[in-house]
């Protein structure tokens, strides 16, 4: 996949899936607590929406196609989930998303679920992507 078709899909999703979780943040607070109003400051989606490129940057440098044993692979995946959290969690202080330990442990449960979801539907797009180029490729062949 293109790295920039890479970056653009993975900051579209990690910033709809941090939009839909903070949703249910705000429903579970409404049900739970009866808050009706959800209030932010006026950069909050943006921060969001910045948040997504940040995290999406990472994965084109650590999660590149080099032939690496698997002991490599895993200790790449260990440091992309670090750094990509260490980013989270600096983005959240500096911004605002949160300012009690409860709510730190809020984002970092729904880190894990985006981050998940993430890994998930790029290696399903990837997959959509190749199987499109083979077929292009089986049409192209000469047939003998």
């Amino acid at each position: 996949m293109n790295r920039l078709k890479l970056i653009f899909n993975q900051t579209l999703m990690v910033s709809t899936a941090i939009l839909f979780g903070l949703g249910l943040k705000a429903a579970f607070d409404c049900f739970v607590y009866g808050d009706v109003d959800i209030s932010w400051q006026w950069y909050i989606p943006l921060t969001i929406i910045f948040t997504g490129f940040l995290c999406s940057v990472p994965s084109v440098i650590f999660l590149d196609d080099e032939k690496t044993s698997k002991t490599g692979i895993r200790i790449r995946c260990l440091l992309h989930f670090l750094v990509l959290f260490g980013v989270v969690s600096l983005c959240g202080r500096l911004f605002g998303w949160y300012s009690s330990l409860t709510e730190f442990l809020f984002i970092a449960v729904m880190y894990i679920l985006i981050y998940l979801f993430v890994w998930i539907a790029t290696y399903w797009l990837m997959k959509k992507s190749d199987n499109k180029i083979n077929e292009a490729l089986n049409e192209v062949r000469d047939e003998e």
